[in-house]
């Protein structure tokens, strides 16, 4: 089979993650201008590990800045196409792309539901001891399964499902050349004015 010339992953990442704010009323105030896809490096042979994680570039309630141990801290500012950002979605390969499609969703979702319902650059705050997950993981994953159940009905019959299907090592035989985009995750620096107040 011929390859095809050239695939940016993340830019197909994009898509689909503008197909599920489409589709699914969960996900509707997510602003696909203001999230950035990146890819990160997983090794090969490590045992678990990440899939994907969301970055938030805003603290709690969607302050620009935050106090911790008495210094003001904030995130630093990240534009794309003259947009501001507020949340990186990263997806680490090869594992993320060794999964079967309905799992590669499954983290999908699982990342844009840590996105918070204001879209103000903070995450979705599950409770005040746990904040991202709440008291169990498993029971986050449920908060969207039916949603992602419905949408992988819906992306199994147009292309996009290919490109879910393929394996890491199946996007370097499918294509010529395939790209990501990748930016180190940012992290909180002191506030301009509390550098040593």
């Amino acid at each position: 089979m011929k390859k095809q010339e050239e695939i940016n992953i993340t830019d197909v990442l994009t898509l689909i993650i503008g197909e599920i704010t489409a589709f699914s009323p969960v996900y509707e105030h997510i602003l696909t201008d203001q999230i950035l896809v990146c890819a990160g490096m997983n090794r090969k042979n490590s045992r678990g590990g990440m899939y994907g994680k969301v970055v938030p570039l805003r603290f709690e309630d969607g302050s620009a800045v935050a106090r911790h141990r008495g210094r003001l801290y904030t995130m630093p500012a990240v534009r794309y196409r003259e947009r501001e950002i507020l949340y990186l979605v990263y997806f680490y390969m090869p594992k993320f792309f060794n999964l079967k499609p309905r799992e590669k969703l499954k983290v999908i979702f699982h990342e844009l539901y840590h996105i918070s319902p204001d879209f103000n650059g903070d995450i979705r705050r599950m409770g005040k001891g746990k904040a991202a997950h709440g008291h169990s993981r498993r029971h986050f994953d449920t908060l969207f399964e039916d949603e992602m159940l419905r949408f992988y009905s819906y992306i199994r019959e147009t292309p996009y499902m290919k490109f879910l299907s393929l394996s890491a090592t199946q996007l370097q035989r499918h294509f010529h050349r395939v790209s990501a985009r990748k930016m180190r995750a940012p992290r909180p620096i002191p506030a301009q004015g509390d550098l040593d107040n």
